[in-house]
This record gives C-alpha cells, sequence and structure tokens, in this order.
C-alpha cells in the first residue's frame, strides 16, 4: 500500500501536484500548457492517459491552464466547485467532462478528496486534503493562502504530509518592482502567504505524525529556495519537528515523496526520543 506525492512544478508561472495511491492517479490543479504538462508527467514516469482526476483548486491560469486541453487531449475527468467552473468557461469548450468537487468530498480509487474554503482573490478558492484508505494518511495541499482560514486549519491539521504555500519574503517584496497595487494584492489577507506566515502556520500544523512538509509557489522575484526554507525551518524548530522540509521548484518536477515511509521516520525518531 502507498501514497506519494510529487510537484510537477509549483510557482507564479504553473503549479500542479500529483498524488498517488494504489488505485488512481490525482493532479491537483494544472497550471501549465499541454505541452509541459505532458512532459513533466513524462520525468515522473506518467503517461498523461494515466491520470484519473484533476482537482482544479481555482481559476487562476498559473493552476488551471492546463484543465482544458487536458481534458480533450487526454480525457481527464475534472472536478471544481460551480462557481470555479464558471470562471473557467474560457479554458472550457463544453465536451470536458466536469463534475462537482463538494466540501464534503468525493472517491475516486482508494483515494478521497475534500476540500476546504481559501481566503484568496478567485470565485471560491479551495485548499485540497486527500486521504489514502487504506492507511488512513492524509496529504494537504494549500497554496494562494491570503491568510490560513478556520476551514483550512482544521483540514490540514492532521495530515502526514503537508504542500503548502511559502510565496515571498515580505522585505523584498516591499523592495520589489511590482506597482503597489500589486504589492498590496499579494501581501494582503486574500492574496498570498509569506515566509515568516507560512513559518508560523506551519510550526501550528506540526505534529508526531507529520512526515514532511514542501513549500510551495514561491516567487520568483521576491523569494528564493533558502531563504524560504530558513525562515520555515526557524519556525519549526520550537515545535520540534525533525521530518522532511523541501521546497518545490518552478522548472521542474520534485522527486516522488513516500508519505508512510517519511510518516514512520518520523514516529519512530518520536519513539527513540522517549524518555525510558
Amino acid at each position: 500500500m502507498s501514497l506519494t506525492v510529487a510537484s510537477l512544478g509549483s510557482g507564479s508561472r504553473g503549479n500542479a501536484f500529483l498524488v498517488e495511491g494504489d488505485r488512481a492517479r490525482v493532479l491537483v490543479d494544472a497550471g501549465f500548457s499541454g505541452v509541459q504538462l505532458a512532459r513533466r508527467l513524462a520525468e515522473l514516469d506518467v503517461e498523461p492517459e494515466a491520470i484519473d482526476l484533476v482537482v482544479v483548486t481555482h481559476e487562476h491560469r498559473d493552476h488551471a491552464a492546463g484543465i482544458g486541453i487536458g481534458a480533450r487531449r487526454w480525457g481527464w475527468p475534472l472536478a471544481m466547485n460551480p462557481p470555479t467552473r464558471r470562471a473557467c468557461a474560457p479554458l472550457l469548450r463544453g465536451q470536458e467532462r466536469c463534475g462537482d468537487l463538494p466540501l464534503t468530498g468525493l472517491e475516486i480509487g482508494d483515494l478521497s478528496i475534500e476540500a476546504a474554503p481559501t481566503a484568496h482573490d478567485a470565485a471560491k478558492p479551495v485548499a485540497v486534503t486527500v486521504l489514502h484508505r487504506p492507511t488512513g494518511l492524509r496529504v494537504g495541499i494549500a497554496t494562494d493562502l491570503g491568510r490560513p482560514t478556520m476551514p483550512v486549519r482544521v483540514a490540514l491539521r492532521e495530515c502526514a504530509f503537508l504542500v503548502m504555500e511559502a510565496n515571498h519574503d515580505e522585505h523584498r517584496l516591499r523592495a520589489a518592482s511590482y506597482p503597489w497595487r500589486v504589492k498590496q494584492r499579494i501581501g494582503g489577507s486574500r492574496g498570498h502567504l509569506s515566509n515568516r506566515h507560512a513559518a508560523e502556520f506551519a510550526r501550528e500544523l506540526a505534529h508526531p505524525g507529520l512526515g514532511g512538509i514542501l513549500l510551495a509557489h514561491l516567487s520568483q522575484e521576491c523569494n528564493d529556495r533558502e531563504l524560504a526554507l530558513d525562515r520555515v525551518a526557524e519556525g519549526l524548530a520550537p515545535a520540534g519537528y525533525d521530518g522532511l522540509l523541501d521546497a518545490a521548484a518552478q522548472e521542474e518536477p520534485s522527486p516522488r515523496y513516500d508519505v508512510a515511509e517519511l510518516a514512520r521516520a518520523r514516529a519512530d525518531a518520536e519513539q527513540l526520543s522517549l524518555p525510558i
């Protein structure tokens, strides 16, 4: 029995995440062109036709650019809530298979998928959790947060693996070349999560069963990998977190992360640290 997670790429120019169980492969978002999606899946040894479902968190192009072409070319079923589907209309031609993504969840193969409302400037954006029913392990994927809402906090608190936004360094954002209104949008409560707020949120979510954290949606102009990792690691230190901490790249897929293996290693470390 296995549950794995990989990023196909994450940042302002595209986001997509692959979650694989034993009997289902799910993409959360598909924010690249068809050519790019095929190339990035090939790097993970996955044929595009093997994707069983694409969950669309919101309509922004860096999350949804490839949903229409993927649905038409490879037969991908799409799951999204009705406001997001309406907002994605320019990407669709009407022959795609589109189903609802209710907050109460849906099942495909051995995976159960649930959504939680987020604070972002889109029609009805969501974070997603994916439960692997045979093991009970849960993956949480939360980008474009603005701020962590209570539903997102509840949804992510028992996850064994987290993909979470660490978009920008606040000082770099203030010094960036963006217009002031763009800076306000990015740093506002319906924009993106800073490294500082990501560190605080990661510390809140840390628990003994959390085996891995993958930072995502890093800004190319206002952040960098080492800065984000250092800031979040500092935030996690008081929680005693010693699991995997990595950051997704924009240009290439991440490794596959074995969620059960990471959770088991963390549990073993916790056990060894107990007083005899």
